[in-house]
C-alpha cells in the first residue's frame, strides 16, 4: 500500500461535517455522531484546549497512539471551505508551523497521521488526514478525514468553543461507516469500540493543565 502521505481519502463527502445541516442530509450509508461537553471555564482553559487539539493530545489522552506525517516541505494544500452552503476549495495556503506551549508543533491542513489502537491483543491502524483547520476568535476547529487503509470511512470534526459567559465546550461531529471486511463482519463491536473513544474525547480536555 502507498505511504500514508500519498493516500487518498476513502470517502467522498470531504468537508461534510463543516456543513451546518450535515445531520439532516448525511451521505448515504453513514452514521451521524454529534456530541457536546463542557470542559471548563475561562480563556486560559480555552487556549489550553486549543493547544491540545492542535497537538493530537485529544487522541493521545483518549488512549490512541499517534504517529504524525507532516506535509512535504514547500508543498501547498488547499483546505476545504464552505461558501453559501456549498463545499468549495479555499485559496492555497503555504505551509506554516506554529507551536504549542510545550514546544510541540501544531497540526496543519494536509498533515497525515497513523492512529493505532489495540483490541484483543491486535493492533489496528487508522490513517487520517487533516482536512481543514477552522480558526475564529471564540472557536477553533479541526476536521480529520479517513484515508485508504482505515477500517472505517468518514470524517471527524473537533471544535473547542468559548461562550459569552466564558464556559468552554468541546463539540464533536462525525460521519462514519465500516469499510474493512472485518469491521463490517463485527459491526456491533466496531460501533461499541468507536463509541468508547467518542466518549473519551468528551472527557480528556478537562484533565489538561491550564497555565
Amino acid at each position: 500500500m502507498k505511504p500514508i502521505r500519498e493516500r487518498a481519502t476513502n470517502y467522498g463527502a470531504v468537508g461534510a461535517t463543516a456543513h451546518f445541516d450535515f445531520t439532516r442530509f448525511p451521505p448515504k450509508g453513514f452514521e451521524v455522531v454529534q456530541r457536546r461537553s463542557r470542559i471548563g471555564h475561562g480563556r486560559p482553559r480555552f487556549d489550553a484546549a486549543v493547544a491540545a487539539l492542535r497537538t493530537w493530545k485529544v487522541q493521545r489522552l483518549a488512549g490512541i497512539e499517534v504517529d504524525v506525517v507532516g506535509t512535504e516541505e514547500g508543498t501547498v494544500y488547499r483546505p476545504v471551505g464552505f461558501q453559501d452552503g456549498e463545499a468549495t476549495r479555499a485559496a492555497s495556503v503555504e505551509p506554516q508551523q506554529d507551536f504549542g506551549p510545550d514546544g510541540e508543533p501544531f497540526l496543519q491542513p494536509g498533515d497525515s497521521v497513523d492512529q493505532r489502537i489495540r483490541f484483543l491483543g491486535i493492533q489496528f491502524h487508522g490513517p487520517m488526514r487533516v482536512i481543514a483547520v477552522e480558526e475564529e476568535p471564540n472557536s477553533h476547529g479541526v476536521i480529520l478525514g479517513s484515508l485508504e487503509g482505515h477500517p472505517e470511512a468518514g470524517e471527524e470534526r473537533f471544535t473547542v468553543e468559548i461562550a459569552e459567559d466564558e464556559t468552554v465546550f468541546l463539540h464533536f461531529r462525525a460521519i462514519v461507516r465500516n469499510a474493512a471486511w472485518y469491521a463490517k463482519l463485527g459491526a456491533p463491536v466496531s460501533k461499541a469500540l468507536r463509541s468508547r473513544y467518542h466518549d473519551r474525547y468528551m472527557d480528556v480536555l478537562r484533565s489538561i493543565d491550564v497555565r
